[in-house]
């Protein structure tokens, strides 16, 4: 913002100003060699900041296109991201059915049988195998897992899961 700035006052100034030294001043007028000193001085820096005045223009080009290929790479990250959620809501729909087909399995299974498969199982899949499964079914298999199992899963299944919501 700043270098904004900067290059609109130098515009400013390189079109309200004289171009050259020649512009302000006559030869003829020249009275002393301090005046042509002091003028040949103003010449070198209008030199200077027609100088620097391109390489602005050359810079503010340059972040110009810069600024244009962030904005593209930005809406393909975004692209990717979009993709990527839908494929995360994918897996989880899928997960969630295979889940159910699953607990259809264990409920029609001896609940002893059950209750050793549920044992090895990590917490959160052998609780929402225990959602799926009928009630009745459910307390069976609780019923044949030893003390410590069955009282950490009710604890687990009592509790709200807060999940993450992607990109929050």
């Amino acid at each position: 913002m700043r270098g904004r700035v900067i290059l609109s006052m130098l515009i400013l100034l390189a079109l309200t100003v004289p171009t050259t030294a020649q512009d302000l001043v006559d030869e003829a007028q020249i009275q002393s060699v301090e005046e042509r000193r002091i003028l040949v001085s103003i010449e070198q820096e209008y030199e200077k900041l027609e100088v620097r005045k391109a390489d602005l223009d050359s810079r503010e080009l340059q972040l110009k296109t810069l600024e244009g290929e962030v904005d593209k790479k930005l809406a393909a990250m975004q692209t990717l991201r979009d993709e990527l959620v839908k494929l995360l809501d994918r897996k989880q729909v899928e997960e969630g059915r295979r889940v159910d087909e699953l607990s259809k399995i264990y409920e029609k299974m001896e609940p002893r049988k059950a209750a050793a498969l549920i044992k090895e199982l990590n917490q959160q899949l052998a609780i929402d195998l225990l959602i799926g499964i009928k009630k009745k079914t459910a307390g069976q298999i609780l019923n044949n897992l030893d003390a410590e199992t069955a009282t950490a899963l009710s604890r687990a299944f009592t509790e709200i899961p807060v999940e993450d919501k992607p990109g929050y």
